[in-house]
């Protein structure tokens, strides 16, 4: 190794480093939110968050895409951590909604005559995303879009200037699609993405994050038999019948913990995705080389690409849950585990 990348190995090494081992060129948590532990509409923990990216990162986390927060929390750590320190992390700043389309007080609230800066702003403060909730629960109606195609294109096209994709949070059945056609690079969640949305997805290098392991804790938490919970089961039918469809039609199925669990348990996420649907090597690719891939990033092991690598004493291409168990860790590098 050399400056942190590969380099060609020495004459005689007197040792291999993992030698005997499975290794991978790191895990990724593609729906990460590192601003705080949870949901609780508070603002975001700047010690908090750098103490959660460093612990994502000593269990083999070496990209996170996070999908933003109220504030700029995980914008700013990226400069006040080092690589060393934190996995590479591409972040939204604020997330964008509308009045009464998200959490209250939470967000950058935007409406028709305002979308537009809105949108350039979210574009200026990010690091690579900016996030939009794309639909919302309305009391006695369910989960609504909080925006046209329409302005779902424009959102798209003005990120792109300030050269940032796009994510949706959408749990709605008609989103989705309307999201897919408007251009926009991430869908998360998704629950009801169709057949006829693959083939276009996949064409951009789109990316689909299905965060099961949350979606399901949100089943539990409204209950089976309300009409969230039926929704929501519905929705996670048609996610498990969509997984190996997606996966074979070129789309980059990624895992994403979303504070069902702590990023650096996102092994648990390939885990999910297995049991909906994912074959054992789909669902490894799905929190690793998957998730490089669809950042332009070199994921191989060759010579000149970042010295990173996560090791084990088990093959988890043969049993996912091996990857909540890595035996060696290396950074830029040097072993940091």
């Amino acid at each position: 190794m050399s400056d942190g990348l590969w380099a060609e190995p020495a004459a005689n090494p007197d040792r291999v480093l993992g030698g005997g081992m499975w290794a991978l060129p790191g895990l990724v948590d593609a729906h990460a939110h590192y601003a705080r532990p949870s949901m609780d509409g508070e603002p975001g923990d700047p010690d908090g968050a750098a103490e959660r990216a460093q612990a994502a990162l000593r269990t083999g986390v070496m990209l996170a895409l996070d999908k933003g927060w109220s504030d700029l929390t995980v914008v700013e750590m990226i400069d006040r951590l080092s690589p060393m320190e934190r996995p590479d992390v591409e972040a939204a700043g604020i997330m964008t909604t509308v009045e009464g389309g998200y959490y209250p007080g939470f967000g950058r609230i935007v409406d028709a005559t305002t979308l537009e800066a809105g949108i350039h702003d979210a574009g200026r403060e990010s690091a690579g995303w900016v996030k939009l909730v794309g639909d919302w629960p309305r009391k006695g109606v369910g989960p609504m879009p909080n925006f046209t195609q329409e302005q779902l294109s424009l959102a798209v096209g003005i990120a792109g200037e300030h050269g940032a994709r796009v994510a949706i949070h959408t749990m709605a059945i008609d989103v989705p699609s309307m999201a897919v056609r408007a251009g926009v690079q991430s869908i998360e969640h998704g629950l009801f993405l169709t057949e006829d949305d693959l083939e276009p997805l996949a064409s951009r290098g789109g990316i689909w994050v299905p965060t099961v392991l949350n979606m399901e804790a949100v089943l539990t938490q409204l209950g089976a038999e309300s009409s969230g919970g039926k929704l929501i089961s519905a929705g996670l039918d048609n996610v498990s019948r969509l997984l190996p469809l997606a996966a074979e039609a070129g789309v980059h199925v990624l895992a994403g913990t979303d504070l069902a669990v702590p990023s650096e348990r996102v092994g648990e996420e390939a885990v999910g995705l297995h049991r909906l649907g994912l074959s054992r090597e789909q669902a490894v690719r799905a929190v690793s080389t998957a998730g490089f891939a669809a950042t332009g990033r070199n994921h191989a092991f060759e010579v000149g690409s970042p010295a990173d690598a996560v090791f084990y004493d088990e093959n988890p291409m043969i049993e996912p849950a091996v990857l909540g168990h890595p035996a060696m860790i290396v950074r830029r590098g040097s072993v940091i585990r």
